[in-house]
């Protein structure tokens, strides 16, 4: 039976298998949270029904930062046993479920050939230009009305369910794999293309406007840009990109009015912060403002927090006590430390800054050895 069982787990194409899991992921990013599950379920399966498990088991000890992903997991688990509001509780660790399975799937993953990996970035760039396609075709159906509501903080419609944070970022990814591609791919066709969809990339991000990639790309675009002019071949065109990327936002500002719009709001609720008077409703005040209710939160409950079940009730108190008769949303901290902080204490953020370590000692040796 044991030499039959292994027999069978021989014979299954778990690359295959890893392969198909990782499209579906991506596809379901982009269409459907059942099909995110359905690729993690496949990612785990085939982790697990491996020749190689115990191997991959050794393995996947040996790595500290893969241990510490799935401890992050754990830890947030725990807070259970000081969760009051345990619905809750049960719809944040759906949400975290990828820190527990993922970490032990790519381990068990073999190493694949590079055209496998550049399949996967084709098919996340085509996702993502025909998200941009369905966002700007609703943004043109009615142009005005999304250009007045930018002076208000409104966005026009995004993918990942109108998560215009994450569907801004996966922009600025989708700009990241295109220029990885084309610095390892000659052929004038297939590099006119990705220098297409670059634009394409960039003039979106500026339309939808959303601060989090914008800062991300012009960011990302800076590193890449220094990189540039400290090597000898390039010097001239890395000068020649900085003058480009100082002068993108202005270029910007004039074409595109939900661009112009934004930063005007961007002004207004800079001169709202100045205000006595507290405005929850306001985008950049109300981050701040959520970002006061968690330091507090942290420090009334500073050693485990008040658990991953209750963070958005104790905010929700802290709402409702200082804006009473208004109606206003509540807000999580956008801040992975602060959500850490609130559920799980000094603790949390202690082990989230551990993390965070072994992390850039990861992707640091890793620079140094290419």
């Amino acid at each position: 039976m044991k030499n039959r069982l292994f027999g069978f787990l021989q014979i299954l194409p778990h690359d295959v298998f890893t392969f198909v899991g990782c499209v579906t992921v991506i596809v379901g990013m982009y269409l459907s949270r059942a099909m995110i599950s359905i690729g993690m379920i496949t990612l785990i399966s085939s982790a697990l029904l491996n020749v190689k498990l115990f191997s991959n088991l050794r393995s996947f000890i040996q790595k500290p930062h893969l241990l510490m992903i799935t401890g992050y997991f754990l830890l947030f688990a725990l807070s259970y046993f000081w969760s009051d509001d345990i619905h809750y509780y049960k719809e944040r660790m759906q949400i975290m479920i990828p820190f527990l399975i993922l970490p032990f799937s790519f381990i068990a993953m073999n190493r694949w050939e590079l055209r496998w990996y550049d399949l996967l970035m084709l098919l996340f760039i085509l996702l993502n230009l025909s998200g941009i396609g369905w966002s700007l075709h609703e943004y043109y159906q009615q142009k005005e009305q999304f250009d007045i509501g930018y002076g208000f903080s409104k966005v026009i419609p995004t993918p990942f369910k109108n998560d215009h944070i994450r569907f801004s970022l996966a922009v600025v990814m989708s700009i990241c794999f295109c220029v990885d591609l084309f610095s390892r791919y000659s052929l004038p066709f297939i590099r006119a293309l990705l220098i297409l969809v670059i634009f394409i990339d960039i003039a979106y991000i500026h339309i939808l406007s959303a601060k989090t990639g914008i800062v991300a790309f012009y960011l990302v675009a800076l590193i890449f840009i220094i990189q540039i002019i400290f090597s000898t071949k390039f010097r001239k065109l890395g000068v020649a990109s900085l003058f480009v990327i100082a002068t993108l936002p202005f270029i910007m500002y004039l074409i595109f009015p939900s661009f112009k719009n934004k930063i005007g709001y961007f002004r207004y609720s800079l001169e709202q912060m100045n205000n006595t008077e507290k405005e929850a409703n306001i985008s950049d005040e109300g981050r701040l403002i959520s970002y006061q209710y968690a330091l507090e939160i942290i420090r009334n409950h500073p050693i485990i927090g008040v658990g991953i079940g209750d963070v958005y009730g104790q905010m929700k108190q802290r709402y409702s006590r200082d804006f009473q008769d208004k109606e206003v949303t509540t807000l999580l901290p956008h801040n992975q430390f602060l959500m850490a902080g609130v559920g799980l204490g000094i603790i949390g953020i202690l082990y989230l800054l551990l993390l965070q370590f072994s992390i850039f000692k990861l992707v640091k040796r890793m620079i140094s050895f290419t």
